[in-house]
């Protein structure tokens, strides 16, 4: 039986380094696409479909969505990250065997895929954040929590981006991954309107679901916190520690079979 590692934290952290190097060279192609994306929904929704939608909660509608679409595009930007270039380095440029052949192991390479996901997230909501701060679309100091939050939330859909990773065989399987998983949180988790006026068990549903707890973090902290928050925060923790260590010892036997 082969024996476990845990990861290693200078282990993980080469793995980083590696990702951070690659992508300093293109990082004006890669951020440009995730920052406009977010900034064309915030256009047309948040100007658009606003100019016809009463205040919420207190809020003009463009107030209200630019915090749900700082969640979201942390989530996009860890959920690519962490399924397409992850199964590219996997599968197709064997990237991994060769870091493997290294003193960094399997286990290494998994956490280390985490915190570069959580890292591009991190990245790329702060330059969303900079923009509706812009905008005047931030009213309060918790919002310089934003960035390390976001991080988080890039830590956690990476986890979920590599378990759904190990698992499969083609790059096509991924459209299941984004069809019936990530645009449903994107569509039903408090982004564009309040879910708590859908009937049940829509509502129940959403609660389960890692971008509802997101955005209401970044709705907070954009706005000001209220305690009430921090049980959207442990839900977060909690969800992301559960699942942690699965997609590490699936990808191990993958990587070592």
């Amino acid at each position: 039986m082969n024996k476990i590692h845990l990861p290693s934290p200078r282990g993980a952290f080469r793995v980083w380094q590696r990702d951070l190097t690659v992508f300093g060279k293109f990082w004006k192609a890669a951020l440009m696409p995730n920052f406009i994306e977010p900034f064309f929904y915030l256009a047309a929704m948040g100007l658009g479909l606003g100019a016809f939608v009463r205040d919420i909660n207190g809020q003009d509608y463009i107030q209200y969505i630019a915090p749900g679409l700082l969640a979201s595009n942390a989530m996009f930007a860890a959920s690519f990250e962490s399924t397409f270039n992850t199964f590219v380095k996997l599968k197709f440029d064997r990237v991994y065997d060769a870091i493997i052949a290294t003193p960094v192991n399997a286990e290494d390479i998994v956490v280390g895929e985490y915190l570069w996901a959580g890292t591009r997230a991190a990245l790329y909501g702060t330059a969303f954040t900079a923009v509706i701060a812009a905008l005047g679309l931030v009213h309060s100091l918790w919002a310089l929590l934003l960035p390390p939050f976001l991080f988080l939330v890039g830590l956690m859909f990476s986890v979920m981006g590599l378990l759904f990773t190990s698992l499969i065989k083609s790059i096509d399987f991924y459209a299941y991954y984004f069809t019936l998983a990530i645009t449903p949180m994107f569509l039903f988790s408090g982004i564009f309107f309040p879910i708590e006026n859908f009937p049940a068990p829509v509502p129940q549903l959403a609660w389960m679901t890692p971008l509802y707890h997101a955005v209401n973090v970044c709705r907070e902290l954009a706005g000001g916190p209220s305690p009430a928050v921090l049980v959207d925060v442990v839900w977060i923790v909690a969800f992301t520690g559960v699942l942690f260590l699965v997609p590490v010892q699936i990808m191990r036997r993958r990587l070592i079979s």
